[in-house]
């Protein structure tokens, strides 16, 4: 059995915008079927950004909210130290031991009504999610911004595969298992699919990837910085459209009307987070789309006209984070397709510990696509 330390140090968000601070929390026994793991990589999500800023706290409108002072970071691939009694397999039934990488679901409570009669369990309003508070609740260590992390026994884990990298398994713990489960509530795509993805980021990125991969007659690309559309027609977009240099949403959409035989797209992913962004989306979709709706965020109140739905059968879907079984699609995506996009280009820079406020800013100003933190370098 690995030794384990009696305390983590931890970047803690002591309050909305302060700098994270290092901290030692008591790392506790694991009770049955929980798992202490030490943390091999956590890559910092927008979402941080935005907890940071307070913009997803009990004040912003949200029915899962973060909870100050909180353990950051919620994009994480841990190395099991030590295993609570009664915990033997992953969720494919792979045998757990010590030194297998793991990631895992959010802890859905199994017991209200969306987790058991609407089977939507990313709708439970009792979980307390990772990297969202409170450090002063036990067990304490729940966030990824810190070299060891405690895994309650209701999270469902799953083994990273041999040859996918932490670093890049940790950065799909939540744009791409989200854009997982998103695909398979809104069907998935067709092989004569125009499809514009609104939004560049990791998302984004992710949706493109599995568009790619679902056969997309062609993927347009709509976003900035420049550096991730690069990225994107790396991994196999047809054509993209920097909002930087075509700053007007009329220009654009006829730009994309030109690509798509006069109509507009046959699929509309909403990637960007701005509310505006959902609207434009919605106005680029042809009649008889199909819009799926993932980075939205916004609080901001916005019109739309109800007869999109109707008169012109524009269909809308959404789905919020995640079950394990997009976390294990996830991990066999990352591992099946790891020839056909280099995954590693999305990560642009590593941080120790101590830099986790610096990679935040870079990550705010966009000058990071994907920025990794690894507390135990």
């Amino acid at each position: 059995m690995a030794t384990v330390p009696k305390k983590s140090r931890a970047a803690v968000l002591v309050d909305y915008n302060h700098p994270a601070e290092i901290q030692e929390i008591d790392i506790l026994d694991p009770e049955p079927g929980a798992i202490i793991a030490q943390v091999e990589a956590s890559t910092v999500c927008g979402t941080d950004v935005h907890i940071f800023h307070g913009k997803m706290s009990e004040h912003s409108g949200l029915t899962l909210f973060s909870r100050v002072p909180l353990v950051m970071g919620h994009e994480i691939v841990g190395r099991i130290v030590e295993l609570g009694t009664g915990r033997t397999k992953d969720a494919a039934d792979q045998s757990l031991e010590e030194g297998d990488r793991i990631v895992w679901a959010y802890p859905w409570c199994g017991k209200c009504y969306y987790c058991t009669i609407a089977l939507q369990p990313t709708l439970c309003p009792n979980v307390r999610m990772y990297g969202w508070g409170s450090v002063r609740e036990k067990p304490y260590l729940t966030g990824g911004f810190a070299e060891y992390v405690y895994v309650k026994p209701e999270c469902h884990v799953v083994k990273v595969p041999d040859g996918v990298d932490s670093k890049v398994a940790a950065s799909a713990t939540c744009a791409f298992r989200t854009v997982i489960h998103n695909f398979e509530r809104f069907g998935g795509l067709g092989i004569q699919d125009n499809v514009v993805i609104l939004g560049c980021g990791p998302v984004g990125l992710y949706a493109l990837a599995l568009s790619v991969v679902c056969g997309a007659g062609q993927v347009i690309m709509v976003g900035t910085p420049k550096r991730r559309l690069d990225l994107a027609r790396k991994w196999g977009a047809s054509h993209v459209i920097d909002i930087e240099e075509i700053k007007d949403p009329g220009e654009r959409k006829e730009m994309i009307r030109k690509l798509t035989d006069g109509r507009g797209p046959d699929v509309v992913i909403e990637c960007a987070g701005p509310s505006q962004a959902f609207v434009q989306g919605l106005d680029i979709l042809r009649s008889g789309g199909r819009y799926l709706v993932i980075g939205q965020t916004d609080p901001s109140p916005i019109s739309i006209q109800a007869r999109h739905i109707n008169l012109e059968m524009k269909e809308i879907v959404g789905a919020v984070s995640a079950a394990v079984r997009h976390f294990y699609k996830a991990m066999q995506f990352l591992k099946n397709c790891r020839d056909r996009f280099n995954f590693m280009e999305m990560l642009t820079n590593t941080y120790s510990l101590e830099q986790v406020n610096e990679a935040l800013k870079s990550m705010e100003e966009l000058k990071e696509i994907k920025p990794v933190i690894l507390p135990n370098q």
